[in-house]
This record gives C-alpha cells, sequence and structure tokens, in this order.
C-alpha cells in the first residue's frame, strides 16, 4: 500500500485538539472532584478499638463520689518500757503482724536480777521467823494450858474438900479455924484458875498479832519477789495486743528510762477507711452515707462501711472522710494498704446517663461525639450533663436513651464536622 505524506499543518491541529480535549477533560475531573468535596462532608479516619464508646442509658442513677485512699486503725497502741534497761535486740520490723504474745525487744537490766535474789532471800528468811514463832507461841500457850489444868485442878480439890469439912466442922470434928481455911484455900485455888485463864486468854490474842505480823511480813516478801519477777519478765517486752508494727522506736545498745517508746502498734480488727476528696465533691458527703471500700488488688473485693467523719478543712488539696468498716474483714487487710473507695450521695430515680466522658462536667453544656450510620461516622452534638457519679454522668438534653457516644479522649479530631470510624 503506498505512503502518504501528511501535511504538516494537519499534523499541527490534530495535536491541538488532542491536547484541548485532554485539558478539558483535567478540568472536568477537577471541577467534579470539588463539587463531591463540597457536596459531601469529609474529616478525618480513627480505628474504633482506640475508642471507648459506651451507650446512653435511661433508669434509676446513682450519685457517687469515688476517691482514693488508705486503711488507718481507729485506735494504736504505743509498747513503753515499764521497766528501766538496755536493749539487747530487736525482733521485729514495722510491718511485720505480731500477736499478744509477740516479744517485741528484749531489755537487759542487772540490777533487777539482783533485787530477784535480794526478795527470795528476804523471803525465806521471812518465812524461817514465822516458823520459829509459831514454835515458840505454841510452846509457851502449851505452858500456860497446863498451868491452868493444874490450877482447875488444885482448885477441884480445894473445893471438895472444903465441901467435906463443912459438914464435919458442923459435928465439931473438925474445928471452925481449919474450916475455914480449907473454904480460902478453895477460894484462892478458883481465883487463880480464873487468873490463869485470862492470862492464856490474852496470850492467845497476842499469838494471833504476832502471828498476823509475821504473815503479813512474809507476804510483803513475797509479793517483793513477785514484782521483781514480774519485772525481770518485763524485759522482754511484748505487743499487748494483736496487730501490725507501725514504728520501732528502740534500736540496739539504746538505754530506755521507765516508759521510754518501743514501738507503735495498729489493731487489725479495727480499722477504717481514710479518703481522700476532692473539695469540689466534699461538699455533698455527710456522715451516714453508705459507702464500698474496693481494695486495689485488681479483683473484685468490696468492703460496705458508713461515712463517720467529714474534716471541715481542706489538706494538702483534699478533704479527709472517714468510713467505718465492720471488724470482720477480708485476709491481707492491713493498715496502710491503698483502697478505693465509692460513697453513696443519693439516687434519681428516672433519668438518662453514660459513662463520663473525658473532662466532662457536672452542670455543664458539652460537645462528644454521637455515633451515627450503624457506627460508621460520628458526629458532634451539644449535651447539657447534670449530676456525676463516681464513673457515670446524667444526661439532661442533647441524647437519648440507646444512643451511643465516644467516651474516650476526642482531642486528636475535635472540631471536626464528621469522623469516619473503621
Amino acid at each position: 500500500m503506498p505512503d502518504f505524506q501528511i501535511p504538516d499543518n494537519i499534523r499541527r491541529s490534530t495535536r491541538r485538539r488532542r491536547r484541548l480535549v485532554w485539558m478539558a477533560a483535567g478540568v472536568l475531573c477537577v471541577v467534579a472532584v470539588a463539587a463531591l468535596f463540597h457536596v459531601l462532608p469529609s474529616g478525618p479516619s480513627v480505628a474504633r478499638d482506640t475508642l471507648v464508646i459506651a451507650r446512653v442509658k435511661a433508669g434509676a442513677f446513682r450519685v457517687r463520689v469515688q476517691a482514693p485512699g488508705v486503711l488507718r486503725p481507729r485506735g494504736e497502741r504505743f509498747v513503753t518500757a515499764s521497766v528501766p534497761g538496755t536493749v539487747a535486740s530487736v525482733l521485729v520490723r514495722p510491718g511485720d503482724p505480731v500477736k499478744s504474745a509477740t516479744v517485741l525487744i528484749r531489755l537487759v537490766n542487772p540490777h533487777l536480777q539482783s533485787l530477784v535474789v535480794t526478795a527470795g532471800s528476804n523471803l525465806a528468811d521471812a518465812k524461817a521467823t514465822l516458823a520459829s514463832t509459831v514454835a515458840t507461841l505454841d510452846d509457851t500457850r502449851l505452858t500456860l494450858e497446863g498451868a491452868l489444868a493444874t490450877d482447875r485442878a488444885v482448885a477441884e480439890a480445894a473445893s471438895l474438900r472444903a465441901k467435906t469439912e463443912r459438914g464435919l466442922a458442923a459435928e465439931h470434928v473438925v474445928a471452925r479455924l481449919d474450916y475455914r481455911k480449907t473454904v480460902l484455900d478453895a477460894a484462892t485455888a478458883q481465883a487463880q484458875v480464873g487468873l490463869t485463864e485470862r492470862r492464856l486468854a490474852a496470850f492467845r490474842d497476842n499469838q494471833r498479832a504476832q502471828l498476823a505480823a509475821q504473815k503479813a511480813r512474809v507476804g510483803a516478801f513475797r509479793a517483793a519477789l513477785a514484782e521483781a519477777g514480774q519485772n525481770v519478765a518485763s524485759l522482754a517486752v511484748t505487743a499487748g495486743e494483736a496487730g501490725v508494727v507501725q514504728s520501732v522506736a528502740a534500736h540496739p545498745g539504746q538505754t530506755l528510762a521507765l516508759g521510754g517508746a518501743i514501738a507503735r502498734i495498729a489493731s487489725l480488727t479495727h480499722l477504717k477507711a481514710a479518703l481522700d476528696v476532692a473539695p469540689s465533691q466534699a461538699g455533698e458527703v455527710v456522715a451516714g452515707q453508705g459507702a464500698s471500700i474496693r481494695l486495689n488488688d485488681q479483683g473484685e473485693t468490696r468492703i460496705a462501711g458508713v461515712v463517720t467523719r467529714v474534716s471541715p478543712s481542706v489538706e494538702k488539696g483534699s478533704v479527709r472522710v472517714d468510713v467505718k468498716l465492720p471488724a470482720k474483714l477480708p485476709p491481707g487487710t492491713r493498715p496502710d494498704l491503698a483502697v478505693l473507695g465509692d460513697i453513696d450521695v443519693t439516687t434519681i430515680a428516672h433519668t438518662l446517663h453514660v459513662a463520663r466522658p473525658v473532662d466532662a462536667r457536672p452542670d455543664s453544656r458539652a460537645t462528644v461525639y454521637e455515633l451515627v450510620d450503624g457506627g460508621r461516622r460520628a458526629i458532634p452534638v451539644r449535651v447539657r450533663f447534670g449530676a456525676t457519679s463516681a464513673n457515670a454522668i446524667q444526661v439532661l438534653s442533647g441524647l437519648k436513651a440507646g444512643d451511643r457516644v465516644i467516651v474516650s479522649d476526642t482531642g486528636r479530631f475535635a472540631g471536626k464536622a464528621m469522623v469516619r470510624v473503621r
């Protein structure tokens, strides 16, 4: 087939037409894309698994104040030295659990040991003296009782002789003068019996007094020995009650005077929760409100309690609230254990509420992102909030039951008209 030569002017015209067509197509594409972006809203895209989404609920809303705190003993026992001495050894450290008979420290005091020996010697001497006094007094008493028996026999014989001679004297067998002497002897013998009886009675009173004095002396020395022994036993200082050692003030080699500080013991059975409530929420807390104390053990351990005291002042940026706990507590509960407390302030019977969004404040208005289009997009919605709880907040307007909103931080796409959720 023969070749035809295309003129240059025709080729240039063809190329111009093609350029014009391509330029027109490009302009149309730009206009179409611009129109598309103008008609359809756009926004950033976020992954669903990076968001925290909550659903608006309707019903009773329990207003709670949440605050961190620690467990504190309602009472503490300060152990002091009941006797002076030098600290030989310290057997416990802060945090150690102890029982009533647990030895905290051991003291040494040679003087107390010598007092035990002295008191024992004095007691032995007093007992020996008592035994000797008992023997001497018994001997004297027996002598007086023998003398009384003799006097009674003499008096009885004199009385019988006088009775016999009375009849003989009437028959003039016995001289009247002899009879009178016999009567006088009988009276004298009877008087001697009375005198000996009085001497014996007085001696018995004296014997009881002397024995009482000697027994009191023995008792005094026995008490002194017991006290000395107790003082020696007190050199091993015990806790006095079950609990946990909070602090130890004594150290080996230290000389403690009477009443010197040794340790501080916190009871395990009388604990309270000391919560640090934010001043903005403390005004809603009053004594008598119920509380739930959660142990920070990554579990669901809860202890029911009652608010007993609200501090009238702010200290270190918070208000101290004391919660009374039951006597029986879960295993592992101890003083200074970190806890989280929920205080039940009030309950709103019928209202809307949702998990508390980040930075949401009570009685305020805020913008939250509501999920629409089956959860594929999120749009900003103006919402009015009411009362707040520990992890939830009351919804007064802007949302309805069943709506889903983003409650995690939305700062990365704040102000956007639409957010795509993928």
